[in-house]
């Protein structure tokens, strides 16, 4: 491969990546404006260009370019960075088979990718200790945007060398991807609570707290009561009920604990780091 013509792409997986696991499971990276069908019919930007302004609008010339250059400039060689705002999803390699228009993705205009790191939980670039100005560029709000060799490179050491423990699976009993919403730390919680923690489920409702869980303590099965949340500091919605009878709700199970001024008395059970513990 040319490592001298080789270019260096970030491009957003969906908004907030909500498309990375389809995308990572089917070997690709791949971009809607599905109204404009397979590229290949087009010989010119110009007739490209046309048709896509007219489908979607005067205003969106921006959006034609980078739909133009992801169909035409992305090449067998290039890499990929997949993310959304600060997190990232994968970094990969564009293989041999080029641009396909795949009816049977959610976003259909794909390009082949090998991914080499893909993150099951996505990496905070906040936290890769990148300069200020690098950060800006990865959090761009465009769809597809080009890297610089240099900046490429320092992304790809970052992630190599981050500890999230989550950078070596793909899925974990079933679930092709970290919790997203309060109902999927649900299904999460099921799937530890066989595991690893020793407890489970009793009953779950729709008012405040969520659930009873039983949980061992030596030879005893007791029953507690708790609200799950993505993050623990959702918790703070129910305060005004919590206040008034604090006895009502015995613990919050959340996939991340992010609430450092939380009530003492009140436990919390992070599913980030008991699966941490397993995998």
């Amino acid at each position: 491969m040319d490592k001298i013509n080789t270019r260096y792409w970030r491009i957003a997986p969906g908004q907030g990546g909500f498309l990375w696991a389809e995308q990572r499971d089917n070997n690709c990276i791949a971009v809607g404006w599905n109204r404009m069908g397979n590229l290949t019919k087009f010989k010119t930007k110009e007739k490209f260009e046309k048709q896509f302004l007219s489908i979607y609008g005067k205003k969106r010339k921006r959006a034609a370019n980078e739909l133009w250059r992801f169909y035409s400039k992305i090449k067998e060689g290039d890499r990929i960075l997949a993310n959304s705002g600060k997190y990232i999803f994968g970094i990969g390699t564009v293989v041999k088979g080029g641009y396909k228009f795949n009816k049977y993705l959610y976003y259909q205009h794909s390009q082949p990718v090998k991914w080499e790191l893909k993150f099951w939980s996505p990496a905070n670039a906040e936290e890769l200790g990148l300069t200020s100005s690098l950060l800006r560029r990865i959090r761009a709000i465009l769809t597809i945007s080009e890297l610089e060799p240099n900046d490429w490179e320092t992304i790809r050491e970052k992630l190599e060398k981050t500890n999230n423990p989550f950078k070596t699976i793909s899925e974990f009993e079933g679930l092709s991807r970290a919790p997203e919403t309060e109902q999927e730390v649900i299904v999460l919680f099921s799937k530890l609570s066989r595991l690893s923690l020793k407890m489970k489920i009793e009953s779950v409702g729709t008012r405040f707290p969520d659930a009873l869980i039983k949980v061992k303590q030596e030879d005893i099965w007791q029953t507690k009561s708790a609200e799950f949340e993505l993050y623990s500091s959702s918790f703070k919605s129910h305060m005004k009920d919590y206040k008034k009878d604090p006895k009502r709700c015995d613990m919050i199970i959340c996939w991340e604990d992010d609430w450092k001024d939380k009530p003492k008395d009140l436990k919390v059970v992070e599913l980030k780091k008991e699966l941490e513990k397993i995998i």
